[in-house]
């Protein structure tokens, strides 16, 4: 198959955007070379220069490299002058880049197109005039009626999306063509078979994370933290941060360090007695779930988004239910407390978890090599539907 797989954002750029995340790239970089290795012609639209033996098509280098900024208007003052031209910059770029693959599409050297941005923007209206089968991996919530990504959704109907976990389609699975699971180079993240005293908190500092929450059980359970995160200037004046977070970092049972580079990142996980996930927010897929478990990291997590269908519950860590609502799964648990209490309790117990189970429950599911055989059915049954 000639496959196209376009990551049209300039985060993906890092020789300037270190301090941003885009956070399909490291995905897509296993999927381009699962691909290839099945025998497919892979085009790769791409914001950043990667070693690949793919066929890469880069973006327009002045969006990447070059200040530009949108014209001034009275009624803006700088600040959001500077937040509007980065929007913008996103936006054009995206646009030029989606442009350039519908264009080798329509000369045949592609014939699907695999976008990793959860909306596509542009590209819908494309695929519409062109005819050129496009599919989407969703890696964002499905949006609310009042997001303007829901007139998206209204106006190409349809399944042209794939998400990462069953309970991203909520109630929209007629948008949806598939599912495919995230999955993990297990080589990079070797088994640990002891792990250490300290528990984790690993992702970005805002409060859909919850680790206002783990801070409060470690505390009540008499025990320490761990928290990985980016630690940029956005996130030290943020409230959540100085309101939440910064007070109780001692530097002893509670600490923050940057999030460090994979192989920092794989020792912390290795070291660790669970990584705690009291997330505020319905999360599509936690790859930092995948990544703790294939370290024999156990996982101790709220009862939201697809932590029911990454995490086995009283194997590989447990589930945790943070409140009264009436969710999937409620009450089924092991443990029966709710919220910080059920933190508590699941940081007592942690102890019951077996380390290989979690190793072996990654190796099963969620590899890379599961990721590439899903996508390569997706892509199949869009093609064959066409012939």
């Amino acid at each position: 198959m000639k496959i196209g797989i376009l990551t049209p954002s300039i985060y993906m750029y890092q020789q300037r955007y270190k301090d941003r995340i885009f956070a399909p790239g490291e995905l897509v970089r296993n999927l381009v070379k699962g691909l290839l290795d099945r025998g497919h012609n892979v085009t790769w639209f791409s914001a950043s220069g990667e070693e690949t033996k793919a066929k890469l098509v880069l973006g327009n280098k002045d969006l990447l490299e070059k200040d530009l900024q949108m014209r001034s208007f009275q009624d803006i003052n700088e600040g959001i002058k500077r937040k509007v031209s980065l929007y913008g910059t996103k936006m054009y770029y995206e646009m030029d880049l989606v442009a350039r693959a519908y264009e080798l599409a329509q000369k045949g050297d592609v014939e699907l197109l695999h976008i990793f941005h959860s909306f596509g923007y542009l590209a819908h209206f494309l695929s519409e005039l062109t005819q050129v089968p496009t599919v989407f991996t969703m890696h964002d919530p499905l949006p609310t009626d009042n997001m303007l990504e829901s007139w998206l959704l209204d106006r190409f109907p349809g399944p042209r999306y794939i998400s990462i976990s069953r309970s991203q389609q909520g109630s929209q699975g007629n948008h949806f063509i598939g599912n495919v699971y995230n999955g993990i180079n297990e080589a990079e993240f070797a088994f640990s078979p002891t792990g250490g005293q300290e528990f984790i908190c690993v992702g970005r500092l805002v409060s859909q994370k919850g680790f206002d929450q783990a801070i409060a059980a470690v505390k009540i359970a008499r025990t320490s933290l761990i928290i990985a995160s980016w630690i940029t200037d956005d996130v030290q004046n943020s409230d959540y941060y100085r309101q939440k977070i910064v007070s109780h970092v001692d530097g002893a049972t509670i600490k923050v360090k940057s999030l460090m580079q994979e192989g920092e990142r794989v020792q912390l996980y290795q070291q660790a007695k669970a990584l705690l996930f009291p997330i505020a927010w319905e999360e599509p897929f936690g790859m930092v779930m995948t990544e703790a478990m294939a370290c024999g990291t156990p996982v101790i997590a709220y009862n939201r988004g697809s932590v029911p269908e990454i995490v086995k519950d009283g194997i590989t860590g447990f589930i945790i239910d943070p409140d009264g609502e009436d969710r999937p799964g409620k009450g089924s648990w092991v443990i029966k407390k709710q919220g910080i209490e059920g933190l508590v309790e699941a940081i007592k117990r942690i102890g019951e978890i077996d380390r290989a189970a979690c190793r072996r429950h990654v190796e099963e599911y969620f590899t890379v090599e599961k990721m590439v055989s899903g996508y390569e059915g997706v892509y199949k049954r869009v093609v064959n539907k066409l012939q």
